[in-house]
Formats: structure tokens, C-alpha cells, sequence
């Protein structure tokens, strides 16, 4: 380690009070970080603890849930697939994944792997079709394509930006047919071995079953609420969008890897790199969708990357940015530079990585817990700050840490009284059989079951996704046919599920029917209930089985 790498490591280093003050506000028990400057690690440390019962401490080997920073994983795996001459970037994916056909109003005729890399092709997100309460996968894979394909079209094609797991899923759909193994096999076979990567993987655990994060969510109170590990495998849906498990020394070989191979396929225009696995970096760090943030200088994504011309705003994959009134410009003192980065997130875990290229820099965070707010995503901007030289004082994290935190805390209570608000007070339900049955989605992939149950001599009505027990929420009626399932904050992280739904996500709507019972009789009866999971134009239907 050179002069100037040691006094980057002291800096980092006079960090670490604030560092800790961060993770206690955001309710992360435990914390791995990992600097690499000039292509080597110069500073890791790790903070709190692993396992909140046995106060086992992390370390460098310590296995986490990555969440979404699986996806350049994927994007570098489709490059080495074109290389290899497998596929164009301009492949129509319909050639290899024939049940999009036709689809999308014909979008799903001309969509490539650029389009489901870049998040442009305009489908709404779904995610709440797959994924609630910690430890479940809601769909099995076998219905993904189904599912997505009828999704309703929200942005134009190819011109608007909307994050889209289903879309890495159907990327790593069409590499495993294309390559006939599995998405984990290739990422193993063609990045994680030849990398030394030993305590990278997709598969439901590891062999020695040791040295792995147990998964928390922060209680209003920022204290840690064990839930089940994520069961998100590569045999399972979404495994291209979310699946890898891995830890800080794994990741700092991918990324010195990565930065290496950037710099020299920029620098000499090539696809390709000797001794290294990644291949097409021009074409993956290409800017091929604008983000909806508001900036002067460049706030792109590319494929699996974000792309922003420091100074500016950062932060745009994790949710700090929806709990403080302004994020913090980022690199405001120094002069300006290209920063790539991602975050990701699965129930009971978060990350967050930031590379510099230019001076092969990266910033690697990751923590056990769905926190109060995203602490690895704060400390990995706090060190950009001190890597760059900048002036804006730690402290100043720390307090952005505290409101979002304290706004996070407070995520269930806004929900509550948004509904509060629409709500229409003096009517009353239906009998409460009147809505009972079976509801499906129009293609049949995904049901909801609404039962009456008795609880203290009183009848409730209960909801149930995909028949999975434990996805059991009760209904509570809001008014006239219309019900509400939302939850305080400890309940919901209880229950592994995210803070941040739309308050209008919480509102199942019946339609009812009048049904003749007898020449005299009539009975009125639900035919279809409306749900508005997602960011939709209107609500969907399920209808009555």
C-alpha cells in the first residue's frame, strides 16, 4: 500500500464513530465495508454483529443477500454470451423465450436484451404479485411469463425509464435456454470461479452452512426483528433480478476485476480483456435509459449500472431518498467525475456499491437488516465524500441518517392516515359471506382466497395470497364494499414485508353481483374484487372463481 492509499485508509478509518452512529439510527445490527482505491483494498472493516442472539461479529467471508446488485452480474453474463456469439445485444428475445410473441401490443415482438437490461420497456412492476412476507416466494417460476405478459403497459417503449425485476427474470430465462445450465451454473462456470469467488452463489445455502448473516428488520424503534432468509434461489422466480448471496471479499475481486477490465476496453475500444472474464463493457456502462432525477449533469442507467456525472444527487436505488426532504449533492468540492453504482435490497437485507473508474475506486456496503432507513447506502456516500477530499462533515450523515429514520419509523402511520382521509365514515358492509371465495388474476397465476373466521364470538374476514398460510392478512372494512389491509410499522416488519407500498395498495375493492336464489330471493354476491398492487392506471381485477 502506497503513502497515498495509507492516508485514504486513516481517513476512512477516523469514519468509523460515525459509521456506527449511522447503523444504530438506521437499525442495521450488522454492517460489512470494503474500499478499493487503485484496484486494491485499502480499508474493510465490519461493524456490529451478524447474529443478533450470538453476537457473532462479520468478517470479509461474511455471506449476505446482494439483492439487486445481482444484476450487473447478469448484464456481464449476457456480454459473455454475445461474445461468445450466443445472442446480439439486438437479438430479439422472442428468437429464444417464444411465448413473448406478440405480446405487449406488439412489444414483445422487438424487445432485446438491451431493453430488459435497461428498464425500458414500459410493463409496470409486479412485484407485489411475487414478493410480500419475508421468506416467500409467491410465484412459482413456471408462471413468470404468464404473469409478465399480462402486466398493462404504464411508459412509452424505449423512451421512458421503469425498473423492472420481471425483466432481468426473463434475461436470465433466456441465457439458461440458451446455454442449457442453470443461471447459477453460468455465473459460477464463467465469473465467480475464474474470479476466485468461493462464497459467491445462487443455491438455497451453503455447504459448510457457517458464516452467514441471520436476516432483521428495525422495529420503530431501531432495534432488530429476526425473520426468515430470503428462499429466492436460482430455482426460483426472479433469481437474475435478485438471487446472489456473497460477501466483501468476493465482491471486492469482482469489482477490482470489473474496473480493470472497464479502463481497458474504453481506453483501447475492445470487447474484451486478457485474463479477464468480462467482455462488451462499452456496450454494458453505455447510457441506454435517463433516470427520472432532476439533474443538470448526467443521471443515467445503463445495463445493471446507474450512471451520474459527479457533482450531483446519488441514491436513486435505495429508498433514503424517499425519507429526507433533499439528498445531498455528492462531490461538490472535487473535480468532476463519472460515479457508477447500484443498490439492492431483499426482506431482511441491503447494499449498496459505488465505483469511480476513473481512479478504480469502489465502495462496497452491506448490511443484515431492512433498517429504518438504508444505512449502507449513507456510509457508501460518506466515503465518496472522503475519498474525493470533500469538506461536508460527517456529521452531517449522521443527521441525515436520524430523519430518515425518523421518517421511516413514522411509513405506516402516513399510510394510515392517507386512508383515513379518503375514507367515506357511516356505512357499513355487506354480510360478511357475501365476499367469501376464490379470486384469480385473467391469466390464473396468481389468486387471492377471502374467508370468514370467528375470533372472540366475532366474524372477520381474511385474505390470502397464492394459499400460503402465513400470507394471511386480515380485512378491515374502510367503506361501503371496499376493505383495508395495512398494518402498523412493528406489525409489518414482523412480518418481513416492506415499509414502502403506496398507501393505495392497502384498499381491496368488491364488486358485487345481485344472484337469484329462488323465484322470490335475491342474494347479493361478490363477482370480482379490484386490487391496486402497483403504480397502475387503474385498479386490476380479480375475478370470482
Amino acid at each position: 500500500m502506497g503513502l497515498q492509499d495509507i492516508h485514504v485508509a486513516a481517513r476512512l478509518k477516523a469514519l468509523e464513530p460515525h459509521i456506527s452512529n449511522i447503523c444504530r439510527a438506521g437499525g442495521a445490527p450488522g454492517l460489512s465495508l470494503a474500499v478499493l482505491h487503485h484496484g486494491a483494498v485499502v480499508y474493510s472493516k465490519h461493524f456490529g454483529c451478524c447474529d443478533v442472539e450470538t453476537e457473532e461479529p462479520p468478517d470479509g467471508d461474511t455471506v449476505y443477500f446482494i439483492g439487486s446488485l445481482t444484476k450487473a452480474m447478469v448484464s456481464a453474463l449476457v456480454g459473455i454470451c454475445v461474445e461468445a456469439g450466443l445472442l446480439e445485444w439486438t437479438t430479439p428475445i422472442c428468437s429464444i423465450l417464444p411465448e413473448i410473441v406478440d405480446t405487449f401490443q406488439g412489444r414483445g415482438s422487438q424487445l432485446t436484451a438491451l431493453d430488459l437490461l435497461s428498464h425500458r420497456v414500459g410493463v409496470s412492476r409486479g412485484d407485489a404479485l411475487w414478493l410480500q412476507r419475508a421468506g416467500n416466494i409467491l410465484m412459482p417460476k413456471s408462471k413468470g411469463i404468464d404473469t409478465w405478459t399480462s402486466l398493462p403497459l404504464v411508459r412509452d417503449f424505449r423512451t421512458d425509464y421503469l425498473y423492472s425485476n420481471f425483466g432481468y427474470d426473463m434475461a436470465g430465462r433466456a441465457i439458461e435456454k440458451l446455454t442449457g445450465m442453470s443461471l447459477g451454473e453460468n455465473l459460477r462456470s464463467k465469473i465467480f470461479e475464474p474470479l476466485g469467488m468461493t462464497r459467491t452463489s445462487l443455491q438455497d445455502d451453503f455447504s459448510d452452512g457457517s458464516n452467514y448473516a441471520k436476516a432483521y428488520f428495525a422495529l420503530d424503534d431501531a432495534s432488530p426483528f429476526q425473520v426468515p432468509i430470503p428462499t429466492i434461489s436460482d430455482k426460483t422466480l426472479m433469481a437474475a433480478a435478485g438471487s446472489v448471496r456473497s460477501c466483501t471479499n468476493d465482491l471486492a475481486r469482482f469489482y477490482a476485476s470489473f474496473l480493470h477490465a472497464v479502463n481497458d476496453q474504453f481506453l483501447n475500444n475492445t470487447t474484451s480483456t486478457a485474463g479477464s472474464p468480462f467482455k462488451q463493457l462499452v456496450q454494458i456502462l453505455q447510457p441506454h435509459s435517463q433516470l427520472t432525477m432532476v439533474s443538470l449533469r448526467e443521471q443515467s442507467y445503463a445495463l445493471g449500472w446507474g450512471r451520474a456525472q459527479l457533482p450531483c444527487v446519488l441514491g436513486a436505488f435505495n429508498y433514503n431518498k424517499y425519507l429526507v426532504p433533499q439528498m445531498p449533492v455528492i462531490g461538490k468540492d472535487a473535480p468532476s467525475k463519472l460515479a457508477v453504482y447500484h443498490g439492492g435490497s431483499m426482506q431482511g437485507f441491503t447494499s449498496s456499491v459505488y465505483l469511480l473508474p476513473e481512479t478504480e475506486t469502489a465502495i462496497i456496503a452491506l448490511q443484515n437488516s431492512t433498517g429504518l432507513c438504508d444505512p449502507c447506502d449513507w456510509i457508501a456516500q460518506l466515503a465518496i465524500e472522503t475519498l474525493l477530499g470533500n469538506k461536508q462533515l460527517p456529521e452531517s450523515f449522521e443527521k441525515l441518517a436520524n430523519t430518515a429514520a425518523a421518517t421511516g419509523a413514522g411509513l405506516a402511520a402516513a399510510i394510515d392516515r392517507k386512508l383515513q382521509q379518503e375514507r367515506k365514515p357511516g356505512t357499513q358492509p355487506r354480510q360478511l359471506l357475501a365476499y367469501v371465495g376464490r379470486y384469480w388474476n385473467k391469466v390464473k397465476t396468481f389468486r387471492i382466497d377471502i374467508t370468514v373466521c370467528n375470533k372472540d364470538e366475532d366474524e372477520e374476514l381474511h385474505m390470502c395470497f397464492q394459499g400460503v398460510e402465513n400470507e394471511t392478512y386480515r380485512l378491515r372494512h374502510y367503506h361501503h364494499d371496499v376493505f383495508v389491509w395495512n398494518a402498523s410499522h412493528n406489525d409489518t416488519a414482523r412480518q418481513g414485508r416492506f415499509q414502502t407500498r403506496p398507501f393505495y395498495s392497502y384498499k381491496i375493492e368488491f364488486e358485487l353481483d345481485a344472484v337469484e336464489k329462488g323465484e322470490q330471493t335475491v342474494e347479493v354476491k361478490a363477482k370480482s374484487l379490484r386490487w391496486m398492487y402497483d403504480d397502475l392506471p387503474k385498479p386490476v381485477t380479480f375475478v370470482l372463481e
